[in-house]
C-alpha cells in the first residue's frame, strides 16, 4: 500500500482539495451561468450590466467593461469549460499525490502550467496578469520539493 503524505505535503494537498473542490462547484455554475447569458441577445445583455456598472464603475473604463462583456458573451461557456478541465485536473494530480502514485505530481504540475496559457484560446493576451502565473510556478515547485523529500514514488 502507498503511503500517504504527511506534514507539509499533507496540508498542502488538503488545501488543494478545498480549493479544487470549491472552484470545481464556481466552474461548473460558470459554465451554466455563461450558457443561460449566451442565450440572451447581446443587446439585452450589454443593457443590463452596463447600467448597473454606470452606478459604481469609472466611466472611462467602459470601453473594457463592454471589451469583457463581448468576450464572456461570445465565449464564456468555453472560457468556464476550460477553467474548469484545468481544475479538475489539478484535483486528479493533487489526489495522486495523496494515494502516493507516481503520475500524481506530473498530472498536477501539467494542469498548473497548461492552466497559465489554456485561457488564452479565448482571452486576449493583455489579460494575462503576472500574480496568478507566479502563484502557479510556486506553488508547482513548491509540491515538487515536499514530493522529492516525502519519498513518495516520483517515476
Amino acid at each position: 500500500m502507498p503511503a500517504m503524505p504527511t506534514g507539509t505535503l499533507r496540508t498542502l494537498c488538503l488545501a488543494s482539495f478545498v480549493n479544487t473542490g470549491l472552484f470545481l462547484v464556481i466552474y461548473g455554475l460558470g459554465i451554466l451561468s455563461m450558457a443561460a447569458v449566451r442565450g440572451i441577445p447581446y443587446e439585452e445583455y450589454e443593457t443590463l450590466f452596463l447600467d448597473r456598472v454606470a452606478t459604481f464603475a469609472d466611466p472611462a473604463l467602459r470601453g473594457e467593461v463592454e471589451e469583457v462583456l463581448l468576450l464572456m458573451h461570445q465565449h464564456g461557456v468555453m472560457l468556464m469549460m476550460i477553467l474548469f478541465a484545468r481544475t479538475a485536473l489539478r484535483f486528479y494530480g493533487v489526489l495522486g499525490m495523496w494515494r502516493g502514485r507516481p503520475n500524481g505530481f506530473h498530472i498536477y504540475a501539467f494542469a498548473q502550467l497548461m492552466g497559465i496559457f489554456a485561457p488564452h484560446l479565448v482571452l486576449p493576451w493583455k489579460f494575462l496578469g503576472i500574480g496568478g502565473p507566479v502563484a502557479a510556478v510556486v506553488i508547482t515547485a513548491w509540491y515538487g520539493s515536499l514530493v522529492r523529500k516525502s519519498g513518495l514514488p516520483q517515476e
